[in-house]
């Protein structure tokens, strides 16, 4: 593991347990054993070295979540696991990471989601509806790369409006209310049934409340 990846690697593991506001690049090299001029020689600032941070989480969380997409029996299925697994992960981000990481979410739109190469490379996704539509669960006549950035942007969204934050959605709220509904609105009646499978007793949504 050279530098850079060390310093990635722990200030990922830093801004996870503390928030990023909480950990100064000062505090970064000290548990690296590193000089600050270090990580300044490899990171143009703190917003550069966080931006760095957050895409290597969304790289390997995109690896974790094409995999189950890869061996699920259909679509569906996968967004049940990936929900599962998702709600399982965010138990271990301390609630101020939660929150500081809001302010970066359109930086990170506009530089990994800005065309389609970067959906087809970043954007688990994309490669969901790609197999919904192959597996007749989805709709054929879906553009993919507009509704993979309607749904990118509507996350972006969810974390940056003030309107929708003053709502105090819950994560069962947001499943229920938008995104669940929107996946039904693209699904073929195949689709829609195997939605209500998997969905329609809130399983899933009702035990994470």
């Amino acid at each position: 593991m050279d530098t850079r990846e060390r310093i990635i690697e722990k200030a990922s593991a830093l801004f996870l347990s503390m928030g990023i506001r909480n950990v100064t690049m000062d505090f970064i090299a000290s548990e690296l054993g590193i000089s600050k001029r270090t990580i300044y020689e490899l990171f143009k600032d703190k917003d550069d070295l966080v931006i760095q941070v957050l895409r290597e989480m969304i790289v390997r969380n995109n690896e974790e979540m094409i995999g189950i997409i890869s061996k699920t029996e259909h679509v569906i299925e996968a967004i049940f696991l990936i929900l599962k697994m998702e709600t399982e992960r965010r138990k271990g981000f301390a609630h101020v990471f939660t929150e500081d990481v809001k302010k970066y979410f359109p930086l990170i739109n506009a530089t990994m989601y800005a065309d389609e190469k970067n959906l087809k490379e970043f954007s688990a996704s994309y490669t969901l509806l790609e197999k919904g539509i192959r597996e007749s669960i989805f709709r054929k006549d879906i553009r993919i790369d507009l509704v993979d950035t309607f749904l990118h942007e509507l996350i972006g969204l969810m974390h940056s409006s003030e309107r929708l934050k003053a709502l105090e959605p819950t994560e069962p709220d947001a499943l229920n209310c938008i995104f669940l509904p929107y996946f039904r609105g693209i699904c073929t009646r195949k689709g829609v049934d195997l939605m209500d499978k998997y969905f329609s007793n809130n399983e899933f949504t009702q035990t994470n409340q």
